[in-house]
């Protein structure tokens, strides 16, 4: 029995216990320093450094600002026995490590994302794309600039912020909202164009990973997607699409048109996921009326392209829209009544006082003040000469009823052969990137060393979404598993109110608390124990097929215990 001396002092390790293994399970640091070796005398290995970067932003966002001091916290010295002291972690070896991965980032991308499919069997054949504004804070010295890299410029990020900024663009599978394809680019980068050429590079990556039927590949995405432009450069890639369209003058038009022919809106059979548990009745109900269209290559004026489009009615969208106009109208009429109260006196003397006043207290921006026509009418024979009156087209508004709740959907390509239910819920799925975005969401706080050059933010954006690949593939393991027993993992939600579909964001919290013990024997040495799993913990690693933290980290048992019983 080995005796101990001196106290025990606990350290976190946190998240660490899941992001290692699953590291592993991909390869990363292989990966890494096969495409980046060290000098002979080096001392840390570029895997090893990438791995603790992007585990450093998984566990705490705050990290990227003083690497050593969340190492230190996180007993990194024990887990890694490679790094003896936590200075190892300088901004100089950092920095080495991100010039030295910069150039290689997409031959490694491409074979993380090949191991996540033959381990994991994800499923590529469904994409969702969008972009993003990352924001940056820190210190940014002058940059020079460097042809094909991408740059912090300043712009407004979507909370209205004006800072130093990049842009990301990224396709996310529909099978668990995996990371498959991201690039960054300069922070004032157009959305409209962005997403052809992003997708042309890669396809061409793709087809060198060879794990990804393009024939078979659907690429979902936002308004600014399915541009004539962009539809047209998926055509001739011969890629599947779906996206929304603007509804204009001319689809309103035309949806009448076939409703004035004799077409009429079908019902489909989709539920959307929010509605599953709903009884018969409650849930969203969507109604669809579909047409094809010719679409002419001006590049090829002999060529045409047979599209899609799908008119959807959801009565959520539709009662939302009736009550908000409702309320407008509403409040639109009682102001104007107001006004009316208030003619001929004070300073609403002359027409054109009292119109502006309409315009400026009634109507404001509200869209429900087409409907209105008002009208100051002089009686000059009167004590009271002007009269403010008003009319309602209630012609218009029935119109517009007719189009409450309706949206357009285009499809493309192979995506014309699949039935209308199935068009609406392929789109449907869009939510998964912005889903995996939320990881994203913060502003980066990071230390200047990160920021020295363009190559190395990019391959510190590079690092942060190998962090959202292994997150993603976490999450989506454990809700397969979850769904496949069917049953919720007891625990992990507060107040009884476990369910089917865990988020990263709970399992990431279920094990912000594992740690470890710091232990010194009577000879001085200091031997590290790990922690018991709680129940939720095991149930979270058996899922995922993980080894427990102790075997993870190649730790050697003290005297044939491998962790400390609670109470001991």
């Amino acid at each position: 029995m080995i005796e101990f001396t001196g106290g025990a002092e606990t350290r976190r390790i946190g998240v660490l216990a899941l992001t290692e293994p699953m590291l592993q399970k991909l390869k990363f640091r292989e990966i890494v320093n096969r495409y980046c070796p060290i000098a002979p005398q080096g001392c840390l290995d570029n895997g090893l450094v990438s791995k603790i970067i992007v585990q450093s932003r998984l566990s705490d966002p705050r990290a990227l600002y003083d690497i050593t001091d969340w190492a230190e916290d996180y007993i990194i010295t024990a887990l890694y026995p490679e790094v003896e002291s936590v200075n190892q972690l300088n901004d100089d070896r950092i920095g080495r490590m991100l010039d030295s991965i910069y150039e290689h980032t997409w031959h490694i991308w491409g074979e993380l994302i090949t191991n996540a499919a033959q381990t994991f069997q994800v499923d590529f054949r469904r994409l969702h794309a969008d972009t993003k504004a990352l924001t940056f804070a820190g210190e940014f010295p002058n940059q020079q600039e460097e042809e094909g890299v991408p740059r912090l410029e300043p712009g407004y990020n979507p909370k209205g912020v004006y800072a130093k900024q990049l842009k990301l663009f990224a396709l996310v599978t529909g099978d668990g909202a995996i990371p498959a394809w991201f690039d960054t680019l300069n922070g004032s980068t157009g959305d409209n164009n962005t997403y052809t050429p992003e997708f042309a590079a890669f396809r061409e990556h793709a087809q060198l990973a060879h794990f990804l039927p393009l024939n078979e590949t659907i690429i979902l995405g936002d308004q600014k997607m399915t541009s004539l432009k962009n539809q047209l450069t998926w055509l001739r890639l011969g890629i599947g699409y779906i996206g929304p369209l603007t509804m204009n003058k001319n689809h309103r038009e035309k949806l009448a048109s076939l409703l004035a022919s004799g077409r009429r809106w079908e019902k489909l059979p989709y539920v959307a996921q929010r509605d599953a548990e709903k009884p018969e009745g409650k849930a969203a109900t969507y109604l669809g009326l579909g047409e094809n269209v010719e679409i002419k290559d001006p590049e090829n004026p002999e060529k045409t392209y047979t599209v899609h489009h799908l008119y959807i009615q959801s009565s959520t969208l539709k009662a939302q829209e009736a009550k908000k106009r409702q309320k407008e109208m509403e409040e639109i009429e009682k102001e104007i009544k107001r006004i009316q109260g208030l003619v001929n006196k004070y300073d609403y003397t002359t027409p054109e006082t009292i119109i502006r006043r309409v315009q400026q207290k009634a109507f404001k921006k509200r869209r429900a003040q087409r409907f209105f026509r008002v009208e100051v009418v002089e009686h000059p024979d009167r004590e009271n000469p002007l009269e403010l009156v008003y009319t309602v087209d209630w012609e218009q508004v029935a119109h517009e009823e007719e189009f409450d709740g309706v949206y357009l959907l285009v499809a493309g390509g192979s995506a014309t052969q699949l039935q209308d239910h199935e068009i609406l819920a392929e789109w449907k799925g869009q939510y998964r990137v912005e889903h995996r975005f939320r990881m994203l969401n913060s502003i980066f706080l990071v230390s200047p060393i990160f920021l020295k050059t363009p190559k190395r933010i990019a391959a510190l954006l590079f690092l942060i979404m190998v962090g959202a690949l292994v997150a993603g593939l976490i999450e989506r393991q454990v809700r397969r598993a979850v769904t496949a027993r069917k049953k919720p993992i007891r625990g992990l939600m507060p107040e009884n109110r476990d369910n089917l579909r865990p988020t990263i964001k709970r399992i990431f919290k279920a094990f912000s608390g594992y740690g470890v013990v710091k232990l010194k024997n009577a000879r001085g040495e200091v031997l590290t124990v790990f922690s018991d799993l709680t129940s939720v913990q095991a149930q979270i690693l058996e899922m995922l097929g993980l080894p427990p933290p102790a075997e993870t980290f190649s730790q050697k048992p003290v005297e044939g215990r491998q962790s400390l019983r609670k109470g001991e």
